[in-house]
Parts: structure tokens; sequence; C-alpha cells
């Protein structure tokens, strides 16, 4: 296969199976729909850190969730970032995308109403402050300080 398209398939389908495998054990425990939006969130943010590393031309795999009940785990590996700035910029592009997208789901929910606002709230604010202290922003503080010691 010359074609880099037909061999991403099988990776895109894995992805796509174990976020539905995700979402089907947790919404038979909560049935709710804020498993979907949680999901979409999650999702949102692992393919910020995938894009982002695309970008800094690294080589990076798809996401895999891993179907857990009452968790939402996701494994993303990316191989190839020398640069400090391209590990800072990989490191804070999954919150800040992810942030983003509860931001517009918030918006949405505000005009159409299909759920109480307060869980997105609280998804929202979790995506900026949880993943500051998680272990995002550790990675993120790490290449700032490394950077910071470059320089000097």
């Amino acid at each position: 296969m010359k074609n880099k398209f037909f061999k991403k398939i099988p990776k895109v389908m894995y992805t796509i199976a174990s976020l539905s495998a995700l979402a089907a054990i947790n919404y038979a425990i909560f049935q709710s729909s804020l498993v979907f939006i949680f999901l979409l969130v999650l999702l949102a943010h692992e393919l910020g850190h995938y894009f982002m590393a695309k970008k800094h031309k690294a080589i990076v795999s798809l996401p895999i969730f891993l179907p857990l009940p009452f968790f939402a785990i996701a494994l993303t590996r990316v191989k190839n970032l020398v640069t400090f700035k391209s590990k800072r910029d990989v490191a804070i592009a999954g919150p800040f995308v992810g942030a983003l997208s509860a931001l517009l789901i918030l918006c949405l929910n505000l005009l159409f109403n299909f759920t109480s606002n307060t869980p997105i709230l609280f998804l929202f604010l979790g995506e900026l402050i949880f993943n500051y202290i998680g272990s995002d922003g550790t990675r993120y503080r790490q290449a700032k300080r490394s950077q910071s010691l470059c320089i000097c």
C-alpha cells in the first residue's frame, strides 16, 4: 500500500472502537447524555495533542481509549519531540482544545438547552484547572523549566 491514508484506517477504527466501548460502558452505568459530552471533550483534548505533535513533525499515534467503568483514560504515544518549545506546545494543546470544546458545548447548551449547564461548566473549569495540575500541566511545567535552564 503506497497511500498513507489506507494505512491509517485500522488505527482510526481502533480509536473509534475504543471510544465507543468507553461510551457504552459508562452510559450503561450513568444513563446520562453527559457521558457523551464528557467523551467528546476528551476526544477533542487528545486530538489537540495529536495535531500539535503532527505540526511539530513528531511520530505520533492516534489516541486509544481504555474502556473502564467510572474512568476515562486515553493514551497517545508521541516520539521525537526534540525541542522544549515543541514539548510545551504539545502538552498545552490538549487542555486548550478541550477547554475550547467545552466552552463551545456550554454555549450550544445555552442556546438549545439539551442538558443542565452546571456539569458542563464544571467540565470546562476542570479542563482549565485540573489539567494544569495533572499530567499535562506537569509536562508543561517541566518543558518550561527545561527551556529556562537551556537559556541560562
